[in-house]
This record gives C-alpha cells, structure tokens and sequence, in this order.
C-alpha cells in the first residue's frame, strides 16, 4: 500500500513517515499545504492517505473531498479533539489524534 502523507510540521511528518515505513508500507509522497496535497493527488493517486486538519493555519477538507471524490480511503490526523466537520471530511473515516502514536496510525491504516 502507497499512503499520502499530508502534514505541515517537517519534524512530524518525518516521525509519521518512519511509523508508516515501519509497518511495511511505500511512501506515495508528501505535502505540506493543501495545494501542494491536491497536486500529488492529480499527479499520482495513492492507495490511502493520512491527512492533517489543518495545513498553515488552512483547512484541509478540500484534500479530503478530493481523495473521496476518487474513492482513495483517509485518516484525518488531529491535534484539535472533536472539531471535525464531518459532513466535509466524510462519516466513518478514522480519526488519529495528535501526537500521532505508532498503534492508532497503524490500527488506523488496518481499516483501508
């Protein structure tokens, strides 16, 4: 499985992407911002994605919308608790709270 990473903290998304490769899984590529996220979609589409709430202060739903649209599964990574929007993110997807820890990244990643 080639997961998306989309999180704005350079430190954070080294940590995820070393729990993502420890579980046996590629790297589809990462993004910081939302424009950059939608780009990696349009250029690549990977087998699921990890997306960070908030991108610099931006809301991400669009990156969500946009991986639904082309039925890629998704975690929505949070540091902000229950503040989800989800008639924008989408029922039922599974929710990692921040700081990521290895067990609900990987329980996560099992649903898809």
């Amino acid at each position: 499985m080639k997961v998306l990473i989309v999180e704005d903290e350079g430190m954070i998304a080294m940590l995820l992407v070393e729990m993502i490769e420890m579980l046996g899984l590629e790297i589809a590529g990462e993004a910081s911002s939302v424009s950059e996220a939608l780009a990696l979609i349009d250029a690549m589409k990977p087998n699921a994605a990890i997306v960070d709430l908030k991108l610099r202060g931006e809301d991400s739903y669009p990156v969500m919308e946009k991986l639904r649209e082309l039925g890629v599964p998704f975690a929505v990574a949070s540091g902000y608790g229950g503040n989800i929007d989800h008639a924008r993110a989408g029922e039922g997807m599974p929710i990692i709270a921040k700081p990521y820890l290895a067990a609900d990244v990987e329980a996560a990643l099992a649903r898809f």
